[in-house]
């Protein structure tokens, strides 16, 4: 993620001049708009080209399409009031071009190319957290998309963050170590939370321990210990499950959702936890 860092979730039309916006937000981000916007390209294609079943690994999807852009609002307008917090204090700044890039190519996206992608990052255009970071490693943070080739590092009791080069490839993410950019902190044995490794997430072809390596989340071993990232061998679904609309993992993290991302990516790992 160097300056563009990998994540994914907003919308809306940047205004540079101070003024209140429908959800409290001051100057820079159309907040509802934004919410808006992607809660309904993202349900409608849902709904289009995701069966069911598919959705119903997705809290924000809902039953109906109504219900998802309900809820899937309600997720980006939270992340997007956290966005605006950041760049009130100075450390981000939200880039409405790469939201507009994003929300174009998922209008324009087929069902055929979103029944192959696990998560909107899955869309070139949809892999960014939308912001520009500002606070330099050892500033103070409090998101991941705000530190600058870096990760914020978070007290376990909370508070005020700092911006570090995180834990690289191999490392053990356990007791809430950060990941460095563009990593999985990997759950591998979901009953033991001391093995957690941070990893790349593979192409199809790379190795792999298990399916949260593999970008088309399927990894595949014909015995032995190892396997290798394989092409998902029936439709998948973009929306279909708590990370589906993050693209920057781990430690990084958003949906910009850096922000929703970074929420999703959490939730998604708890939920690989509880299945295994």
């Amino acid at each position: 993620m160097n300056i563009t860092k990998r994540n994914t979730f907003l919308t809306g039309s940047f205004i540079l001049t101070v003024a209140v916006l429908g959800c409290g937000g001051v100057s820079g981000i159309p907040i509802e708009k934004t919410a808006t916007d992607f809660a309904k390209e993202i349900c409608t294609k849902a709904y289009d080209c995701c069966t069911m079943e598919q959705l119903a690994n997705n809290m924000a999807a809902g039953t109906t399409e109504a219900e998802c852009e309900t809820k899937t609002a309600t997720n980006f307008r939270n992340q997007l009031q956290n966005m605006q917090s950041s760049e009130n204090a100075g450390r981000s700044k939200y880039d409405q071009m790469k939201v507009d890039a994003c929300l174009a190519a998922l209008r324009a996206a087929t069902c055929s190319k979103l029944t192959t992608i696990t998560n909107l990052a899955g869309l070139p255009e949809c892999d960014s957290t939308f912001a520009t970071p500002l606070v330099a490693a050892g500033g103070t943070c409090q998101n991941d998309f705000e530190c600058i080739d870096s990760v914020c590092q978070v007290p376990s009791g909370g508070g005020a963050g700092t911006c570090v080069a995180g834990v690289a490839v191999g490392g053990s993410c356990a007791s809430g170590a950060h990941c460095a950019q563009d990593l999985f902190c990997d759950p591998r044995d979901g009953s033991n939370m001391t093995d957690d490794t941070c990893v790349v997430e593979q192409e199809n072809g790379g190795a792999c321990a298990d399916n949260f390596e593999c970008k088309s989340r399927n990894c595949s071993s014909s015995g032995g210990s190892g396997g290798t990232c394989q092409a998902q061998t029936q439709p998948v679904c973009f929306y279909g499950g708590g990370c589906s609309a993050g693209g920057r993992p781990g430690a990084a993290t958003l949906l910009l959702m850096g922000l929703f991302t970074a929420l999703a990516l959490f939730r998604a790992r708890r939920s690989v936890r509880s299945r295994r």
